[in-house]
């Protein structure tokens, strides 16, 4: 164990969680890095003193494997930051759309709940402060844009687990959600869209994925918030079209 102590992410392997595994290495935590695909990023993870664990989140038994993985190191956790997520337009077909649904659900809402209750009795603060989980939502949660409605909803349910589970496990740990907006545009967005998103977006640029690590060290440097969803989004909220 690190002299901070050990940080599960979910989703590590690329972009922002990818990032934000970094970070946390280089500033002295150690990391237990979940990951659907094996890529470059993940081999870089380990490189760095990762430890690395593959898991597909739709599917129980990988779930079910990568608690027993984690548990079975009958370590502390300083934290867990639940980061895997799927966006995706919803599909005109209703079956496609009810899979799809399924889908949300498991990544966005059943694993989080599984992971924060399996895990609970393993976190453990910094001295005499809180631990932390962190669940990265959107800012859609609050504002939905009909095209994505079951993405929207399920990152709405995983805000909501924000707050179910600050109750539940308080004073020993902190629970807390980081709501991104335009952070980090995909290779698909085209430029029109991007000028689209940065129009309606007070600051008038892209964040970048240190913005996100940015706002999940302030949570873990402070031992008084819980219950708490921090917008990361350059203002795009207040001025956003669905």
């Amino acid at each position: 164990m690190t002299e901070r102590g050990t940080i599960l992410i979910t989703g590590a392997g690329r972009r922002v969680g990818l990032h934000v595994a970094h970070s946390l290495l280089r500033d002295g935590f150690g990391v237990i890095a979940h990951y659907r695909s094996e890529s470059d990023g993940v081999a870089a993870l380990r490189a760095a003193g990762a430890t690395a664990i593959q898991a597909d989140l739709t599917r129980s038994e990988e779930l079910r494997r990568l608690l027993a993985t984690v548990t079975g190191k009958d370590e502390p956790l300083r934290g867990i930051i639940h980061n895997a997520s799927l966006f995706e337009t919803t599909r005109e077909d209703v079956d496609e759309a009810l899979a799809q649904y399924e889908r949300f659900v498991a990544v966005h809402m059943r694993a989080p709940w599984l992971i924060n209750t399996i895990l609970a009795p393993l976190l453990a603060g910094e001295n005499d402060d809180p631990a932390d989980i962190i669940h990265i939502t959107d800012i859609f949660a609050d504002n939905p844009n009909p095209a994505f409605d079951l993405y929207c909803s399920t990152k709405a349910g995983l805000q909501n687990l924000t707050l179910s589970f600050a109750k539940r496990l308080a004073p020993r740990v902190k629970v807390n959600a980081i709501q991104p907006g335009p952070v980090l545009f995909k290779d698909t967005h085209t430029a029109a869209a991007r000028e689209r998103v940065l129009e309606e977006t007070l600051l008038g640029r892209e964040g970048g994925a240190e913005a996100i690590y940015r706002a999940v060290k302030a949570l873990l440097d402070n031992p008084y918030i819980t219950g708490a969803s921090l917008p990361v989004d350059g203002g795009r909220r207040l001025a956003q079209r669905v």
